[in-house]
């Protein structure tokens, strides 16, 4: 009797659970109602529009048969029958069905912006796209459709917020270069194509943003630009996926590229990124220490910029070849960067350590603190580069240095070991080791050329039996070299001589007169050409090394009486009596000296008969600098 019991106990249970659960079904089915309006885009947009909301496009192909439709009406109930997907859409979107066959379909297509379909697709009111998400995804995975109709309501917010956008400048690339350079500021270039969807997606969801609008508009000069059309931009610049941007500079070479469709955030992060790439060379400013630890552990050389706040060329070579993007890759990969201003802080005791003398003063430096190579004065961006990858490959003088001592005479290093030498302002060294090479070859060598070229690079003694040499069989080399080549190196070693005869002796800068005078006789004896001018020229520049500014300046005035004083050689003669003259009565004797040749220029300019570098201006300003001190 109990098992009988318990027998019907649970039938009726079975029963009651399958009774349940066709009336819930029956319930849902009773409670689904479609989201989908009989609608076309134009009505719906409207409606959207008044009601705040966002349009959810059903975008789908016309089922072929009464099954297929029966399959497509049960998915979407299925789909939109779920509580959270109904709770949305009947908060947030108004729906539609559009047949894309049709020809709502047709001119409703370029909306999607080449999606696939079908599809799901979530726009704002005006037509803008702000997500899709497939069904075939959905009926794996229902919960990404609030998870994509989430995102779409917060982009319609930030479009609804945002007025502003990219505006896109339309110049020709030259035109833009142009105005790069003239105020210092990147181009940046929108590279697209016509069958980019990512590209069209960027124009809409991105350059209208108020903060990226702003902040290119304010630091780039921004053009769009087809580069489906633009075939050598293209290759110029490596372009393969669209859409690129790309950040060039006044002369068109590249800054800094990225590509694929972007965030805002992360899009103005890419301006960002440029701005700070277009600086070149990343400096550590003044901090020895901090370099030298930095190089140590991320096994590095030191490049460092040795410079002054007066020094022309190391201003020049800081903004115009440091600031090359070629070579900003180049250095802030491989090295670690350090400016130090030689006058001040720790660049005083840096200047004695590495005995810098030059201004700029180029260094590698090892992580022991140890000078690898070096390159005085302001090279090109393709020197600064070959000299780098030089010191990087431990190549450099410090190697060539090695090599010398352990004995390597080969020619060809010799060559490259003079070079190092010269780059680095040893010529002493330098002239001691091509001396030393002579000595092992015939004197008949410097009728080759590769040999004549050492001798005019390095060889300014005097008094080396080579020179003398030289000197001696001097009209057989005019022959082969020419004259005045050949005379302008001997007049030059000639005039070097003379300017050996100021000593210090104690803290005081003293000329050897009488070796002086002797000098001048054997200059006079030997024929030398143009002794007279050398003599003026060594007689001036004693003066200056003496302090003797009296002697310079009545020197100088009567050099200007003889006419025989170039504009170049003037202006140089006025930087050094404004620097280190002090005396206000010589000042002014000076001063003359930049009116009367600004006046002279003036008068030139006037009547045409002015050289393409007019030093009107600088004279002008020499002479105001002198009285004004002087007053």
């Amino acid at each position: 009797m109990d098992q009988r019991m318990k027998k019907i106990r649970l039938l009726g249970t079975g029963i009651s659970i399958c009774l349940l659960t066709m009336f819930v079904s029956s319930v849902n089915a009773q409670k689904y109602k479609s989201v989908f309006k009989n609608l076309t885009w134009e009505q719906v947009a409207e409606q959207a529009q008044k009601e705040g909301k966002i349009v959810l496009v059903d975008a789908m192909r016309k089922a072929r048969t009464p099954e297929d439709q029966k399959k497509q009406d049960a998915a979407e109930r299925k789909l939109f029958s779920t509580p959270e997907i109904m709770d949305f859409c009947n908060q947030h979107v108004i729906a539609i069905h559009i047949d894309m066959g049709s020809e709502a379909g047709q001119a409703f297509a370029p909306k999607l912006m080449m999606n696939m379909y079908p599809t799901y697709g979530f726009f704002m009111p005006n037509g803008d796209i702000l997500g899709v998400v497939s069904p075939y995804l959905l009926a794996q995975k229902p919960e990404k459709f609030v998870e994509v109709g989430n995102k779409a309501l917060k982009d319609a917010e930030v479009k609804r917020n945002n007025n502003r956008s990219i505006q896109f400048e339309e110049i020709s690339l030259k035109d833009a270069m142009a105005k790069a350079k003239k105020e210092n500021r990147l181009i940046f270039i929108d590279a697209y194509t016509d069958y980019c969807q990512p590209c069209m997606l960027m124009v809409k969801n991105v350059f209208s943003l108020n903060d990226v609008a702003d902040f290119y508009n304010q630091n780039f000069i921004n053009l769009k630009m087809h580069f489906g059309k633009e075939k050598e931009l293209a290759e110029k610049y490596g372009t393969s996926g669209y859409p690129a941007f790309l950040f060039i500079n006044g002369d068109g070479k590249l800054v800094y590229m990225e590509s694929g469709y972007t965030e805002g955030d992360e899009f103005i992060a890419y301006g960002k990124t440029a701005l700070e790439k277009a600086k070149g060379i990343e400096f550590i400013e003044g901090d020895w220490n901090r370099a030298l630890e930095q190089a140590q552990q991320e096994n590095k050389l030191i490049f460092m910029d040795c410079y002054t706040s007066w020094c022309g060329p190391c201003k020049q070579l800081a903004k115009t070849v440091f600031t090359d993007p070629d070579a900003a890759n180049f250095y802030n990969e491989r090295f670690v960067n350090l400016k130090m201003d030689m006058e001040k802080g720790e660049g005083i005791n840096l200047k004695d350590r590495f005995d810098v003398k030059a201004y700029p003063t180029l260094l590698f430096i090892n992580g022991q603190g140890e000078v690898v190579h070096c390159l005085v004065g302001a090279p090109g961006l393709k020197e600064l580069i070959e000299q780098a990858q030089i010191a990087f490959d431990g190549k450099g003088l410090a190697y060539a240095d090695a090599e010398y001592q352990k004995g390597n005479r080969e020619p060809e290093f010799i060559q490259t070991y003079l070079t190092y030498l010269g780059n680095a302002s040893l010529s002493k060294k330098a002239e001691e080791v091509s001396l030393d090479y002579f000595a092992t070859l015939d004197k008949n060598n410097l009728k080759e050329k590769k040999y004549w070229d050492i001798f005019v690079l390095y060889i300014n003694d005097v008094n080396s039996d080579l020179f003398q040499y030289v000197y001696e069989h001097r009209d057989e080399f005019y022959s082969i070299y020419g004259e005045r080549d050949v005379k302008r190196k001997i007049q030059n070693v000639w005039g070097g001589g003379a300017n050996q005869f100021v000593r210090k002796e104690g803290d005081q800068m003293v000329l050897d007169k009488k070796g002086f005078k002797r000098y001048v006789k054997r200059m006079e004896k030997a024929k030398v050409d143009g002794w007279e001018d050398i003599v003026s020229g060594a007689e001036m520049m004693n003066a200056e090394k003496i302090g003797d500014w009296k002697t310079y300046i009545a020197l100088g005035t009567e050099r200007i009486k003889q006419d025989k004083v170039s504009d170049l050689l003037l202006y140089n003669w006025g930087l050094r009596v404004n620097k280190q003259c002090k005396d206000k009565t010589l000042r002014l004797l000076a001063a003359q000296w930049f009116d009367e040749a600004a006046a002279k220029a003036a008068k030139n300019e006037a009547e045409g008969k002015s050289n393409m570098m007019s030093y009107r201006t600088y004279f002008e300003k020499l002479a105001k600098d002198l009285k004004a001190d002087a007053q």
